[in-house]
């Protein structure tokens, strides 16, 4: 089943604000890869995710599937108190082997972020390419708890692609999962968190997604989500195997000052 959404919204002609209802901004952690002991600025450690997620639970986060946020933005309906969101981008095979079971553990749903043409590849763009899952493994996840965004067809930075280069690759991240069957949301991530900088082809492009049905973008950010002005505009927080316990805590609050 393929989970589409109707363009609803044109981006900034309905000013909802994103805030839950303890009037806060809602926080949509960014994970990549997950290992049972390394840990960098693109690796969590599976004790470091568990931390997180028990810090989430112990301290009343509501930790909601995308398709909540989809849905708050094309109806408006209400989010609880505290809501986070968890996405993790590429669709490493680490998030099969030590993500997954924590998710499992804790009923955290959390959305994949695919860029299509490296499923069962490796991640080249990374300085360490690692294994990606492959289509079997992705379709294995439990879509109860596991949702797929796209991330783009070739992993380049959209800031780089000419309109129709973009409008090229976005058709075939959309292609894939409709020609293969994968079930996915119409959110997108955008790779490296890039988009154009030319004001009038920015706008062209999130003109394009909207008329392909993509409801919401995220690009990184590192702030709450206070507003909808424009919903290809969503932020995420980018937490790292380097994060302390504390700088985690100053991430999901909105008070760690980062770039982006």
């Amino acid at each position: 089943m393929l989970f589409i959404f109707p363009a609803l919204l044109v981006a900034g002609a309905l000013w909802l604000y994103l805030l839950d209802a303890s009037g806060r901004g809602i926080p949509v952690l960014m994970y990549h890869k997950v290992s049972p002991e390394h840990a960098d600025d693109l690796t969590v450690t599976t004790t470091q995710l568990e931390a997180h997620l028990q810090y989430l639970q112990a301290n009343g986060y509501h930790i909601l599937p995308m398709q909540r946020l989809l849905t708050y933005i094309t109806t408006g309906e209400a989010l609880p108190a505290k809501p986070v969101f968890i996405t993790f981008d590429d669709g490493y095979l680490s998030n099969l082997h030590y993500a997954y079971p924590l998710l499992q553990k804790y009923k955290a749903p959390a959305t994949i972020f695919l860029p299509t043409a490296y499923i069962s590849q490796t991640s080249s763009w990374d300085h360490k390419a690692d294994d990606l899952m492959n289509l079997d493994q992705l379709k294995s996840l439990d879509e109860t708890l596991v949702s797929f965004g796209l991330h783009s067809h070739l992993h380049q930075s959209y800031q780089a692609l000419s309109l129709d280069e973009i409008t090229t690759d976005l058709q075939q991240n959309l292609g894939f999962f409709k020609d293969n069957g994968l079930s996915f949301l119409p959110v997108f991530a955008y790779p490296y968190g890039k988009r154009p900088k030319n004001r009038t082809v920015l706008k062209q492009m999130k003109d394009r997604m909207q008329n392909t049905g993509v409801v919401a973008a995220f690009r990184i950010g590192n702030r709450l989500n206070r507003s909808m002005k424009d919903v290809y505009e969503l932020q995420r927080l980018d937490i790292r195997g380097t994060d302390t316990p504390e700088a985690f805590q100053k991430k999901l609050k909105g008070r760690a000052k980062l770039p982006f």
